[in-house]
This record gives C-alpha cells, structure tokens and sequence, in this order.
C-alpha cells in the first residue's frame, strides 16, 4: 500500500448543485506537496455510499471529505460520517461537517459525538478557508499514514532480519510503500540500494550499477539536508532524484539509497525512509 499518491482523493457529499460546483471551481488548482486533487462529488448520503461501496481502495486513499449535514434527512450527513469511521472503520480520512443550518446540528454537540475534523458553516466556505482546510487534512492524513507505515517498516525488519535475501525484499516492499502507485508518463519510479557499494536491489524502470554509481556521486558532492551529527544526509535534484546516505559507523556499513518519483517525497516522509535505513544496515552486519 503506497503511502504517496499522484493525486489526493478528495470527497464532497452536498445535495445544493450550486454548493458543489462552487467547490470545485475553488479547489481545481490546489495541490498539496505537488500533486493536484482528484475531486469526487456525491448529491446525497445514498450517492455517497454507492462511491464509497465501489471505491474500496479508499480505504486507504481517501484524504479528506466535505460533508454536508442536511440532505436526505436533518442527520444524513452525520450518518454518512458514522458510516466511514464505523463501517469501513476508517480513522485516517479527515472529515469536515460543513453546514447551511447550524442551529440543527450545533458545533460543539457534533464535535462531541462524532469523530470528525472540523466543523464549519457554508457561508465561512471561501476559497482560503476551503484551501485552508485541504492543506491541513491532507498533512494530517499523511502524517498518520507515515506513522502507519513506520509500525510497519519496523515489523517487517523484524521478521526479515536473519536473512540479507529477505532485508533486500524488505527493502523493495518499502519502496513500493513510498512510491506513487502509478507511473506520470515520462517520469518512471526508480529504486536503487548499495551496501558498502555493492548493489543489493535495482529497479528495472531506473539505473544500472554504473549509472547509479555516477549519480550516488554526483548528489554526494552536495551538500543537503543533515540527517544527524555523523555525516548521514540526504539530497535531492532537479529531477527528483533522491539520495540518502547513511555513513559507516561501528554497528552498521555504510549504505545509500536513490529513489526516484514523478513528484518530490515530502520532506517528512524521507524521515521514514531514513529510519529504515539506519535500522536495515544494523540488521545487515548482522544477517547472513
């Protein structure tokens, strides 16, 4: 399951067509971390669980949701919010209630009984506070699944740490966690590992030992970003061309990573990557 995307699935569930429309003429040019938004719209709670019976992948992809109260019945929207949170027991999608008439489903009442985001009327709906909004939920939508997904590059270690064979296929389940899970044309996903700069895995779609070798050192004359006080760093190009450099260090080999992905990984995010690394080169010197 990837923990990027190319774009981030966003949901807004309204019954007033002019509510919708209006929304998606405000949010057809907000991206977040580089990646635009792919807007779904539903007219009813009904039309909404159709989407979500349908799209099972959002399970895992759905940022965020705009959800009006009132629609079918006064509680429909909040029903629709139960269902997500409930139902597909999903706690990482950031809801946000937004409503054109508060005195039936009061703020404090519904942030009270339902797990939900935030809460705001249609008519705070701006084009900032809907940008606003969108920001925040998908950083905190990904935040969540980065922590996610660091239990589960932890678990995986584990249980592979005997064996170098099964740390490399680690390794490759890892990368797959971080890529977006499709390719933008002209723009391949790449992965390449070295230890003590012997190849341990290589991407079809990116370079070979030699290529590899030539780029490692082309970014390792930058300067970037310190990942700690002992010379581990990571770097980034033009091309979104990522290396990350773990040095060599009494308990550990010295080991780096290259990634490339049609958009930059968020800054945050490399700091899983890097927490596996550290951990995959402990487990390394130990591993046959």
């Amino acid at each position: 399951m990837s923990i990027m995307s190319n774009e981030w699935d966003i949901l807004l569930v309204d019954d007033e067509p002019d509510v919708l429309s209006v929304s998606k003429l405000a949010m057809r040019d907000f991206e977040v971390y580089g990646r635009p938004l792919k807007l779904h719209t539903a007219a009813s709670k009904a039309e909404a669980l159709e989407i979500l019976s349908k799209e099972t992948k959002w399970l895992s992809t759905l940022a965020v949701a705009f959800i009006d109260v009132v629609m079918e019945t006064d509680t429909a929207g909040l029903e629709l919010c139960q269902y997500i949170r409930e139902d597909l027991n999903n706690s990482i999608t950031q809801l946000f209630i937004r409503t054109g008439q508060p005195g039936i489903a009061p703020e404090r009442t519904v942030i009270d009984r339902y797990d939900i985001n935030g809460y705001f009327t249609k008519a705070e709906a701006t084009e900032d506070k809907l940008y606003s909004l969108v920001k925040s939920g998908v950083r905190q939508f990904l935040s969540i699944r980065k922590m996610q997904g660091a239990l589960r590059m932890l678990d995986d270690l584990i249980t592979a740490g005997d064996s170098r064979q099964k740390l490399a296929e680690s390794f490759e389940r890892m990368i797959q966690g971080f890529s977006p899970q499709k390719t933008v044309s002209g723009n391949d996903i790449g992965a390449y590992l070295a230890v003590e700069g012997q190849a341990v895995v290589t991407s079809e779609l990116a370079w070979d030992e030699k290529t590899a070798m030539e780029l490692k050192d082309k970014l390792d004359k930058l300067e970037g970003t310190a990942l700690g006080p002992d010379g581990d760093k990571y770097v980034r190009d033009e091309r979104n061309n990522l290396l990350i450099k773990v040095t060599s260090k009494p308990s550990q080999p010295e080991m780096f990573s290259l990634l490339r992905t049609p958009f930059p990984v968020p800054d945050n995010v490399i700091d899983n990557q890097y927490f596996f690394l550290k951990s995959f080169a402990k487990l390394w010197a130990r591993a046959e």
